[in-house]
């Protein structure tokens, strides 16, 4: 009996090629064996396979770049918020008002002043979320940022995020809330928010804002970073 020595299909004489494999079969050495011998073949081996990673249509290569960021530049593991400075405030405002029950409501006192002190703090902290500095790569230019970011943001965000160029500075538009992405000598960047002018004539809401800063910031840092592969 002959058998197949690709796939191991049986077949009789006068066979030219394989009927399952599709092998040529017209010499001994070039695919049958007779089992009827002690003949040992060797296993075909598969082809080798390629690791190198393809690039994706229309995304142009990450730039080969250092960085010389100091060590206290930020690396944002993830996109959610930067953390607020203010959630004991919650704590206070209830505090307060047990006291004002318990006072005859001498303790409304203490919810104006956990109220000023929340607002305080909110200014404060959005002061110092624009002067974060991110941990960027040397040499990125604001074409490099746009090439990079804007696929990603498209194709993420669609037209909840916009990226634009403003002279040299490249901005995106978020939540009535503008991200200026600034990059520093020192191989750091940051994102300075401003709002719109819809969000300048329309928000009175302090805390929503500060929640969109928190929000924005940490979206567009994380996504800026992972577009130029820092870990």
């Amino acid at each position: 009996m002959k058998y197949c020595e690709i796939c191991g299909k049986e077949f009789g004489d006068g066979v030219s090629f394989c009927p399952s494999c599709g092998a040529k079969l017209s010499e001994r050495a070039q695919g049958f064996i007779d089992l009827d011998e002690t003949t040992e073949t060797s296993v075909p081996t598969a082809p080798s396979v390629s690791t190198v990673p393809a690039v994706q249509p229309g995304q142009p290569p990450v730039p080969t770049m250092t960085s010389n960021a100091p060590p206290d530049a930020v690396v944002l593991k993830s996109s959610a918020p930067i953390p607020s400075k203010t959630g004991w405030t919650k704590w206070g405002y209830i505090a307060s008002l047990v006291l004002a029950v318990v006072t005859a409501g001498v303790g409304l006192l203490g919810v104006f002043f956990v109220f000023i002190i929340e607002h305080l703090q909110m200014e404060h902290h959005r002061g110092k979320i624009r002067r974060i500095k991110f941990k960027f790569v040397d040499g990125a230019s604001s074409d490099d940022i746009y090439n990079r970011l804007q696929p990603v943001l498209s194709r993420k965000y669609g037209d909840k995020m916009e990226i634009d160029r403003e002279g040299d500075t490249i901005a995106v538009h978020y939540n009535s809330i503008i991200y200026d992405i600034n990059l520093k000598d020192d191989s750091t960047f940051c994102v300075w928010w401003r709002k719109s002018i819809a969000g300048a004539f329309f928000s009175f809401n302090e805390w929503k804002l500060y929640k969109k800063v928190r929000t924005g910031t940490a979206i567009i840092a994380y996504e800026l970073q992972q577009a130029f592969g820092i870990k």
